[in-house]
C-alpha cells in the first residue's frame, strides 16, 4: 500500500520537472533565436553603413576637396587678373607713340620708354607665374595642409588641363619679349642719333643719313613686325586649342 501511494505521489513531480523543463528549453530556444536574430541585423546594418561609407564622403574629405579646388582657382584668378593687367598695357603700348616713333621732343622718347618697360614688366611677371604654375598650386596645398593624395589629384589636373595651353601662352610671352626688347633699342637708337634722323609726317617713315645706322633701325622694326606676327599666330592656336577643348 505504502508501495503504491509513493509511486502516485512522484508521478506529478514528474510531470512538474517535464514542465519546467520544457519550458526551460523554450526559454532557451528563445534566446538563441533571438540573439542569432539580433546578430544578423548587426551584420546586416554593419555592410549597410560600409556601403555608404563607400559612396558618401566624409565631411572631412569634402573640407579637403574644397581647400583644393580653391587652391587650383587661386592660380587660375591669379593669371586672369595677370593677362588683363597685361593686356591693358598692351593696349597702352599701341595707342602710344613709343612704336610711332613720334617724338616732337626728345624727352618724349623717355616718356615712350617707360610705356615699353610697363609692358615688358607685366609680361614677366605672367610668364613667371605661367612656368611656376606648379609650384604656385603645391605651396597653396602644402601651407592648407592637405592630404597628399588630395594634393596630388589637383596638380594631376593642373597637368591635364593648363599645361596643355603652356606651350602656346609660352609663345605669346615670348612675342611681347621680342615686341619690347626691340622698341627699347629702336627707342636708343634714336635717343642715341637725336637730330640726325628725319621722320615724314605723311608716311610715318625714319630716314638716317648714315646708311649702316638705318639698317639697324630697320633691322630692330623688322624683328617688332615678326614677333608681331608670331604673337597673332600664337594667339590663334590658343583660341583654336580652347574652341575644340572646351573645359579648358
Amino acid at each position: 500500500m505504502s508501495s503504491s501511494s509513493s509511486r502516485a505521489s512522484a508521478q506529478p513531480n514528474d510531470r512538474r520537472w517535464l514542465v519546467i523543463v520544457l519550458i526551460l528549453l523554450a526559454v532557451v530556444s528563445c534566446s538563441v533565436g533571438g540573439w542569432i536574430y539580433w546578430q544578423k541585423r548587426q551584420a546586416r546594418q554593419e555592410e549597410m553603413q560600409a556601403q555608404r561609407d563607400k559612396t558618401t564622403p566624409s565631411p572631412i574629405s569634402a573640407i579637403e576637396d574644397v581647400t583644393a579646388a580653391r587652391a587650383l582657382a587661386n592660380y587660375l584668378n591669379r593669371i586672369r587678373a595677370q593677362v588683363r593687367e597685361h593686356e591693358a598695357a598692351y593696349v597702352r603700348l599701341q595707342r602710344s607713340k613709343a612704336l610711332a616713333w613720334n617724338f616732337p621732343q626728345r624727352e618724349d622718347i623717355e616718356k615712350a620708354r617707360q610705356v615699353v618697360r610697363d609692358f615688358l614688366s607685366t609680361n614677366q611677371r605672367l610668364a613667371d607665374s605661367l612656368e611656376h604654375g606648379e609650384s604656385f598650386i603645391r605651396a597653396e596645398l602644402e601651407t592648407a595642409k592637405v592630404p597628399a593624395a588630395v594634393r596630388d589629384s589637383v596638380l594631376e589636373r593642373y597637368e591635364k588641363t593648363q599645361k596643355p595651353l603652356l606651350p602656346m601662352q609660352q609663345r605669346i610671352r615670348e612675342s611681347d619679349d621680342a615686341i619690347g626688347q626691340n622698341a627699347l633699342a629702336v627707342l636708343d637708337l634714336l635717343d642715341f642719333n637725336w637730330g640726325n634722323w628725319t621722320r615724314d609726317e605723311a608716311t610715318g617713315r625714319i630716314d638716317f643719313p648714315n646708311t649702316i645706322t638705318l639698317a639697324t633701325f630697320k633691322e630692330y622694326v623688322g624683328k617688332i613686325a615678326d614677333a608681331a606676327n608670331d604673337r597673332k599666330q600664337a594667339e590663334d592656336d590658343l583660341a583654336n586649342y580652347r574652341r575644340d577643348h572646351p573645359t579648358q
